[in-house]
């Protein structure tokens, strides 16, 4: 008798739902090779597609072992720069969403996480950016080091200039399968900010939604600092 616990319906459509992210990158990269590119382009984008590779893997591991998605956090912990982390995610979503992000880092900002659990985690939130943003707008990462009520943390703002979250919708958009009434006949399953949101507090950190000035959203984390 087994004791390795059954996946609920949240749990795989959660592990579809990253599995999906990680194709997405490897499409775009797949893409992007299919063009004239210089050694550097070309290893990059390979670079691109063998991280993706890498979480689809891990991915399908955990599922396969029975892990729940709160559940595979933490096996994989490792001090890491979440300014560099940033970096290299924003590079991915670009390719794979073809969209403008721009990064600004202040500081290292290094922290004890999962790195491929919170590459995730910035994939998600850049990609709900692009979903709700115009196509022509910029999507904005800031990585930073701050001082918290309780010591030092990393902070990651993933900014937006779509139409926004109404306030009365933002803790329950935190939870798995929300979606606004607005949003109903838009491509999505509403599951990336809850899977966000579950990294995040696996992680001994939290994540708020907040409106961004000039119209807009602002999704950030923050996670203690090592």
């Amino acid at each position: 008798m087994s004791n390795r616990p059954d996946l609920t319906h949240e749990d795989l459509a959660a592990y579809v739902h990253e599995l999906r992210g990680a194709l997405t990158i490897i499409a775009g990269y797949s893409e992007l090779l299919r063009r004239p590119l210089d050694a550097t382009s070309s290893g990059a984008a390979l670079d691109g597609i063998e991280r993706a590779m890498r979480r689809a893997d891990s991915l399908c591991a955990d599922a396969l072992a029975g892990r729940t998605p709160s559940s595979a956090y933490g096996e994989a912990f490792a001090p890491l720069s979440l300014s560099a982390l940033a970096e290299q995610v924003a590079a991915d979503q670009r390719t794979a969403t073809g969209r403008t992000v721009e990064v600004t880092t202040q500081g290292a900002a290094q922290v004890l996480g999962d790195p491929d659990a919170l590459a995730r985690v910035l994939g998600n939130l850049i990609d709900n950016a692009a979903k709700y943003s115009l196509s022509n707008a910029p999507i904005g990462v800031r990585v930073a080091e701050e001082e918290g009520e309780l010591g030092p943390i990393a902070t990651a703002e993933v900014a937006d200039r779509g139409p926004g979250i109404p306030e009365e919708d933002r803790q329950r958009m935190l939870r798995p399968f929300a979606r606004l009434e607005r949003d109903a006949d838009s491509p999505g399953t509403g599951l990336g900010l809850g899977i966000a949101h579950n990294v995040i507090t696996a992680h001994g950190g939290c994540l708020s939604i907040a409106a961004r000035d000039g119209g807009g959203t602002i999704v950030r984390l923050e996670l203690p600092l090592l």
